[in-house]
């Protein structure tokens, strides 16, 4: 009898455990929502970012955490200053066949129980740097989305399915980027093919 009574406490103790202690868990993929860019630096006409040309950066907290937003120019590290209680979670690239799409796959967020809702916000930026801060220093089209909140999976032995973000993003847009800018060379060039033409002008 003290055996089987041993045998519960401790099954007991493990699920307190296991209850206490698991954490939220989300698919981090968009299937309705798309990242749209400008076309280019001086063009602002909108194009979902094509496959391979971006990434998108997860931030996420509790539910209901204070949220200050985010200044236009900022790095994740004031962002995150500017909002305790956030962290950053991973990074995905534009890696699905239709544009404007990412799927970083089944994810944990630390420090949010299982089943519990989470607030989240992506980042986003175009090339190939490998975080938003060196995008943006880069001179990358970045953007930040609005705030948006899900549940979470992970409850239970088995734990319950991750749930899926798709359904509650609702897209973003990135903008900026540096102006493609001629070099001198360049303006050279054009000042004497003008004065060319007007020689010619002349002689007429």
């Amino acid at each position: 009898m003290k055996k089987y009574l041993s045998i519960l406490a401790v099954a007991a103790m493990a699920a307190y455990a296991t209850s206490a202690f698991a954490q939220g868990t989300v698919v981090f993929a968009n299937n309705t929502g798309v990242v749209q860019q400008w076309t280019s630096a001086t063009d602002q006409t909108l194009i979902a970012v094509p496959k391979g040309q971006g990434f998108v950066q997860l931030a996420f907290a509790p539910a209901n955490t204070a949220y200050a937003g985010y200044t236009a120019g900022n790095t994740t590290a004031q962002w995150l200053t500017a909002n305790p209680g956030w962290a950053l979670g991973p990074i995905s690239a534009f890696n699905t066949p239709a544009a404007g799409k990412f799927n970083g796959g089944g994810q944990t967020l630390t420090g949010v129980a299982a089943g519990a809702n989470a607030d989240y916000v992506l980042f986003g930026w175009t090339g190939a740097a490998a975080t938003y801060d060196a995008g943006l220093a880069g001179g990358a089209m970045t953007g930040v989305s609005s705030k948006f909140t899900t549940g979470t999976g992970g409850v239970g032995q088995p734990p319950t399915p991750a749930i899926s973000l798709a359904g509650s993003f609702g897209g973003m847009t990135l903008t900026g980027g540096t102006p493609v800018v001629p070099e001198p060379s360049t303006f050279a060039l054009a000042g004497l093919g003008a004065a060319a033409l007007l020689i010619f002008r002349r002689r007429k």
